[in-house]
């Protein structure tokens, strides 16, 4: 018997078929598919206790190729199981991408790597949530199936209510916002023999860049399992509570790097492909060359550098001290300080960022939080600024049930409240203007990471590219630290102006309070 074989290199991995020869002919063809080495082996290497996997970093690492492969199960088949997922009776998969159009790549990846284990493509029936490839398991009335679904909107989720998944894969894991992704852990159940499993691919850039940061990024050591509690709500702390592996509750989350380096066969097929991301720019390139979670501070922000988070250091009495907030009419009330020198730089010393507290609570903590502030010596800020939602009462955009407003609120607490400029165009300008050429406008590093978070995820509007994604009326989006220092620094910049260049005085403030009617700048919810 002779035997002759031929590895066929795919953009990701290798599929390699075997002919096993004979004097008859050819008796048998066996066709398998081999992982690189390095992020791609390790990704589906991931031990099957673990619940959560993320793998990626760079582009071109074969990320989708990995997670369309994973969903297989392949190594169920060396536990006691002895079956791969896909050969299990009624064992369910779902990948996901954010938009229905982006299903085509990981559609392309399937038709590639399915038919080899009996996978049949069948296209969207009614009542499935996407088109799915169907396997044989030995019993007809009971295939498995791994289903491909988009979530374009954010209660698309719910189309998935009552459904059941063994493994739940997300492509670009940072297109998600966190409510998708933690929604389909409650589709994500186990089965005879094979436990639910939830995978992920992404690059460091997108709208979900914040959480998927502080779910893996920040608190993992790559390739190492770690252990995690919730306590609360995940939106105030994404990641939950490190603990130990037995701790009753406990999910097991590990990240993986996966780099377009080890991607030889991609590398060797297409050799321009690493200087056409360099010819995208110098950010794009630490993002998606080398896997730098830190390159973007968002598209609507990309001005803006990671020099301008400096250390804090104690801010001189006679600087302009501002107290900029967001009430928050859903329920995050956001506040700012904001300090200013004498040279027109401006330094956002510090950020308040709490959910679901009412006016007086607000109030008190706020009151407390400057107050404990070291690096102001606790002074009071000179002007408080609040958006226009802090004077509403009975209507729709009221943040309390009842006669007083949050402006009343917090003057019962000491604070009289000013109401902000809150035209969002010029706000947005006024803000990045101060970031170039040469910068003049800088964080204190360590106490504002709601707002910084909330920078890296804001991105350009579809239909206003002047303006963040939503514009402002879109509650899945996080912008209430955005919206605080836009207030800050119309303010500011404003009162600015008026101090000759020498001698300098503090402006009239209150001739300032009409400030949102100068000319050119108009009112509006913000």
């Amino acid at each position: 018997m002779t035997k002759s074989s031929e590895a066929l290199a795919h953009a990701s991995g290798t599929l390699v078929i075997v002919e096993n020869d004979t004097r008859n002919g050819i008796e048998d063809v066996e066709r398998w598919v081999r992982p690189q080495a390095g992020g791609q082996m390790k990704f589906l290497s991931i031990d099957p206790d673990v619940f959560e996997g993320l793998g990626g970093g760079s582009a071109g690492g074969g990320k989708s190729w990995a997670l369309v492969l994973d969903a297989l199960g392949l190594q169920f088949t060396s536990t006691e199981h002895g079956l791969s997922a896909h050969q299990t009776p009624g064992y369910c998969a779902a990948l996901f991408r954010r938009e229905s159009t982006q299903l085509a790549k990981l559609l392309d990846e399937a038709r590639v790597l399915y038919p080899l284990f009996g996978g049949v493509y069948t296209a969207q029936r009614r009542g499935d949530p996407g088109p799915c490839f169907e396997f044989p398991t030995g019993d007809p009335l009971s295939p498995a199936k791994i289903y491909f679904c988009h979530l374009e909107h954010e209660l698309d989720k719910e189309s998935h209510q009552g459904a059941s998944y063994q493994y739940v894969g997300f492509d670009e894991l940072t297109h998600f916002t966190l409510t998708q992704y933690l929604y389909l852990f409650s589709r994500c159940r186990g089965k005879v023999g094979i436990k639910p499993r939830v995978r992920s691919t992404t690059n460091p850039v997108g709208e979900g860049l914040w959480w998927v940061r502080k779910r893996f990024i920040n608190n993992l050591t790559p390739g190492k399992t770690s252990w995690f509690v919730m306590r609360g709500e995940p939106e105030d702390n994404p990641p939950g509570i490190k603990t130990v592996r037995h701790d009753p509750g406990a999910l097991g989350r590990v990240f993986v790097p996966m780099s377009l380096r080890e991607n030889k066969i991609l590398l060797s097929l297409d050799p321009e492909y690493i200087n056409r991301i360099k010819a995208m720019g110098d950010r794009m390139a630490r993002a998606l060359l080398d896997g730098d979670w830190n390159a973007f501070g968002g598209d609507f922000f990309s001005t803006f550098s990671q020099s301008q988070v400096i250390k804090p250091f104690q801010v001189p009495d006679d600087w302009e001290l501002v107290l900029s907030i967001d009430p928050g009419s859903s329920g995050t009330c956001s506040a700012g300080l904001t300090a200013a020198d004498y040279v027109g730089n401006y330094y956002r010393l510090a950020t308040y960022y709490e959910n679901m507290r009412n006016p007086d609570q607000n109030a008190a903590a706020i009151k407390k939080f400057y107050e404990d502030f070291k690096w102001t010596n606790g002074r009071a800020p000179t002007r408080s600024i609040c958006g226009l939602d802090a004077w509403a009462k009975m209507d729709r955009f009221a943040v309390i049930a009842h006669g007083r407003t949050f402006a009343d609120v917090f003057e019962a607490h000491g604070m009289l409240l000013e109401r902000a400029v809150t035209d969002r165009k010029n706000g947005w300008w006024n803000w990045k203007n101060l970031f170039a050429p040469k910068p003049r406008w800088f964080v204190f590093e360590g106490t504002n990471e709601p707002l910084l978070e909330e920078m890296m995820a804001a991105v350009y509007d579809e239909k206003d590219s002047e303006d963040i994604k939503g514009r402002g009326n879109d509650p899945e989006i996080k912008d209430h630290a955005l919206d605080d220092n836009r207030y800050s620094l119309m303010s500011i910049v404003q009162a600015e102006r008026r101090p000759e260049k020498r001698g300098w005085a503090y402006p009239d403030y209150k001739k300032l309070r009409g400030v949102q009617h100068l000319e050119g700048w108009k009112v509006g919810r913000g």
